[in-house]
């Protein structure tokens, strides 16, 4: 059922007397004024109404005996005796009831606070609207709703989909075919079926809509305005606004246009595009046809021209020319090239991108770890699902940690192991936590030890320093700073003997580590050699041959030849890059050369490295483009710069968006309120959004 924009009438908890209130006694419940009279006893097991609100009114009040609820006044005997499963207050002098009417069946109806039946107890719901009642029947697993007096005369025949107020004496009728139509309480249809949604009702106008856009109608069924606006606002005053839906231009660099859309959205989908109109989602194909149709409250490309689609409240999964998973789903989430699919209450499983269900159960959840693996919950504990969906790893450990290849490891019962994907136990469960490093071999930690071990329990390596690991080799990182590799056979593969008399070491960069002595920090080889002596007040690493060092409160560059390459004249550390250095002076930002020539000066308030050897330049929270060889190719002047391929930047500066070349030539025009690249097409996607106006609707 399309989502329907309407309000619900709120029914008031009114009470003709404000100064009653309960007590209890021995688990009783009874009744006082407010000067503490009692009113009732306390022999009740509960007062007021079944959904736990409490009210006198009319000298009435509901209670309860033995799990049924009656009503009793508090100036006469019993009204109803104990009958209904349900009994709440609805309004005026009315109350809506549930009860037997038969061994297996319960229905609802309406009494007044005398206890006489309105309503007779033969619908499955009633709810209250003024004089009117909708109400509704469940027959063929299917609920009618119909309108009823307080009467119970037939207003509106029970055969239609769903009822809903609007206020001022209007109903919202929706049929099988999922239309709306405009009702009076006196059960004429004042529109046909055509409506999609409506609105309530405000200052004798409801907003109405259909294929997604916008109209506006009033009490007398009387189009006021085309449906054709992306946005109606009904002000207080009675004053109406509208805003018809953006314009899309399709344009190409020389902004010359291919297409003209309107659409409140349109963003790119690999070679598609994603277009919204009002409150629905479809597709655009790059010869602008519309084969999904906008019906979709959500969509999301997934896998290769498949989507995940919204529509109902409910998910699925289509292409563009049939369902492959129905609409079924509170959620659905894309796991590599697997889909997994989640009912609410029930829990996810796992479904290919055929639409079939591969997993065999429903689990708590299902994750993404490894591309043909999926860790499983199911009843608390853990276990693996393969691609084709079946337990690889039934569900009985307390956890699943890392794993190397087909090798996991586990916490099973409390205890740390390893388990392969054939369920063989290749490290016994055991008490102490454990690490998987590669496909055969784990890290232990006992006491104040770390022990590298294989599968078959051989001891490799232990130390009680902390390990860092890589592929071939493991570093080893002592107090002091220093570090060493060992290869996971236990063999040293840097067995040097660095000097201990360092208060610290840094890590070893380009064949140089840092160190410090006595408050000074200089540098040694891999051999220990000294090789720049420790007269620096700070360092940091090599990078191309130069590391950053500090004299005297300031920064500079170091080569390997203990030789000043830069003088210290900088804010802070730096490294070089492609040749250059991003460094700072007097807090602001500029780009020096290895020889320490300035290529941009400082005047920039952050500077930032591009992966294509440019840089992003922002002074005044203006951002421009400069090279590494210095050269400004824009100035800082953007609010927003993308660069998009083939010397085209997309740019936004006020508001408005367009784009310049890498010299800041305009190329399109910044007119436009949002500007997107579409790379397949090598069109811009230009948003014109339309303004508001106040129209004449008397």
């Amino acid at each position: 059922m399309k989502s329907l924009l309407l309000g619900m009438l709120l029914w008031p908890l009114m009470s003709g007397a404000t100064d009653y209130q309960t007590f209890e006694e021995n688990g009783k419940v009874g009744i006082k004024d407010s000067k503490g009279v009692i009113v009732l006893p306390p022999k009740f097991d509960a007062l007021g109404w079944s959904d736990g609100s409490f009210s006198v009114v009319g000298d009435v009040t509901g209670y309860r005996q033995n799990g049924l609820w009656g009503i009793i006044n508090l100036k006469k005997p019993i009204v109803a005796a104990p009958e209904f499963e349900s009994l709440v207050y609805a309004s005026g002098d009315y109350l809506i009831g549930r009860k037997k009417t038969d061994a297996v069946h319960v229905k609802s109806g309406c009494i007044n606070l005398a206890g006489e039946i309105k309503i007779p107890f033969i619908y499955d719901g009633v709810s209250l609207h003024g004089l009117r009642a909708i109400v509704f029947i469940l027959s063929n697993a299917r609920y009618q709703f119909g309108l009823v007096d307080l009467a119970n005369r037939i207003i509106i025949p029970l055969r239609y989909k769903s009822i809903l107020p609007l206020g001022t004496l209007r109903y919202a009728v929706e049929n099988e075919q999922e239309k709306i139509a405009l009702f009076s309480e006196e059960g004429k249809n004042i529109t046909d079926f055509l409506i999609d949604s409506i609105s309530p009702f405000y200052k004798n106008y409801a907003i109405v809509y259909q294929r997604n856009l916008q109209g506006l109608i009033d009490r007398e069924g009387t189009f006021k305005t085309e449906i054709k606006y992306s946005s109606i606002e009904i002000r207080s005053a009675g004053k109406v606004k509208v805003r018809l839906p953006s314009q899309w231009l399709c344009i190409d660099e020389k902004n010359e246009i291919k297409k003209i859309i309107q659409a409140d959205e349109l963003q790119p989908a690999g070679k598609d595009f994603l277009i919204k109109r009002g409150l629905y989602w479809g597709l655009l194909e790059p010869d602008w046809s519309e084969p999904l149709g906008m019906q979709y409250e959500a969509l999301q490309p997934v896998l290769s021209d498949q989507f995940i689609a919204k529509q109902n409240g409910k998910y699925g999964v289509i292409d563009k020319s049939k369902t492959i998973i129905p609409f079924l789903y509170d959620s659905i989430k894309l796991l590599g090239t697997t889909l997994k699919i989640f009912t609410k209450g029930i829990g996810w499983q796992l479904c290919n991108n055929q639409g079939k269900i591969i997993s065999e159960r429903y689990y708590q959840q299902i994750n993404a770890t490894t591309p043909n693996a999926y860790p499983a919950q199911s009843a608390g504990y853990w276990g693996l699902l393969g691609a084709n969906g079946k337990e690889i790893l039934h569900c009985v450990f307390d956890s699943l940690k890392e794993n190397r290849g087909e090798n996991w490891s586990v916490k099973f019962k409390g205890q740390y192991g390893v388990v392969n994907t054939k369920e063989d136990w290749l490290v016994p469960p055991q008490a102490r936590p454990l690490q998987l490093i590669r496909s055969d071999i784990y890290l232990q930690k006992e006491s104040e030890n770390f022990l590298i071990k294989s599968f078959s329990g051989s001891l490799i390596y232990f130390t009680p320093n902390p390990l860092k690991f890589e592929s071939d080799f493991f570093v080893e990182k002592f107090s002091d700073g220093r570090e060493k590799k060992i290869d996971y056979t236990g063999q040293w593969v840097q067995p040097v003997e660095l000097p201990r008399s360092a208060d610290f070491y840094f890590k070893e960069s380009e064949g140089l580590q840092g160190f410090k002595k006595d408050g000074r920090f200089g540098f040694i080889d891999e051999n220990g050699k000294l090789r720049i002596a420790n007269r620096y007040d700070s360092i940091d690493e090599f990078h191309e041959g130069l590391a950053a060092v500090k004299l005297i409160g300031k920064w500079g560059f170091v080569n390997t030849e203990d030789r000043i390459a830069v003088n210290p004249n900088y804010d802070e550390p730096a490294r070089f890059y492609n040749g250059v250095a991003i460094v700072s002076h007097n807090q602001k930002k500029g780009v020096i050369n290895r020889d320490g020539k300035i290529i941009l000066p400082f005047r920039y308030e952050r500077i930032e490295r591009k992966l294509n050897n440019k840089m992003v330049i922002v002074a005044d929270e203006k951002k421009g483009l400069a090279n590494v060889t210095g050269e400004v190719l824009i100035e800082p002047r953007f609010d927003f710069l993308q660069e998009v391929g083939n010397g085209t930047i997309i740019v936004c500066a006020g508001g408005k968006w367009g784009t310049v070349s890498e010299k800041g030539v305009n190329l399109i025009p910044m007119m436009y309120d949002n500007l997107v690249c579409h790379t397949e097409t090598k069109l811009f996607l230009a948003e014109k959004k339309s303004a508001w106006k106040e129209i004449d609707v008397e």
